[in-house]
């Protein structure tokens, strides 16, 4: 398998994370392991709910000792199809997807070494809808740092 690099390891972490939300306690809604890495538009989507995160700016903060974090700004984007109210649909995946946010700080991206290595921390920077201007489809963006 070709190398890949810790940016690609950390999507691909949090993609198998997202793919457990399955309908079942705790979660609202079920995915159906609709999620990609990559970003996908309407036209691609032909099953719903559908979620793609995507990698976006990286940056360092230096710190003494020639130590340095690596910050990674995600973009998680969510898109669902309701006819009946799909703003609350949208809601509970938002929901959905934060706890699996919250409850992964120490994710680990890259078992193939020893000790395996993890983020620190994911921290929700923004969450947005499209507040229902194109029922009965929806779609939602929430923005995460990874520290690394």
């Amino acid at each position: 398998m070709a190398s890949r690099t810790k940016r690609k390891k950390v999507v691909d972490a949090l993609v198998d994370k997202v793919k457990l939300i399955n309908g079942n306690h705790p979660y609202n809604s079920n995915l159906s392991n609709n999620v990609s890495g990559r970003l996908k538009f309407l036209d691609e989507i032909e099953q719903y709910p559908q979620v793609c995160i995507v990698a976006g700016d990286e940056f360092r903060e230096y710190q003494p000792g020639d130590f340095k974090w690596r910050l990674l700004d995600l973009t998680i984007r969510a898109y669902v199809n309701d006819n009946n109210d799909v703003q609350e649909t949208l809601a509970l995946l938002m929901e959905d997807l934060e706890r699996v946010i919250d409850d992964n700080d120490n994710l680990v991206y890259d078992d193939s070494v020893d000790p395996s290595q993890s983020t620190t921390s994911l921290t929700i920077g923004s969450i947005s809808t499209d507040e229902g201007v194109i029922a009965p489809l929806g779609i939602g963006e929430m923005t995460v740092r990874v520290r690394y």
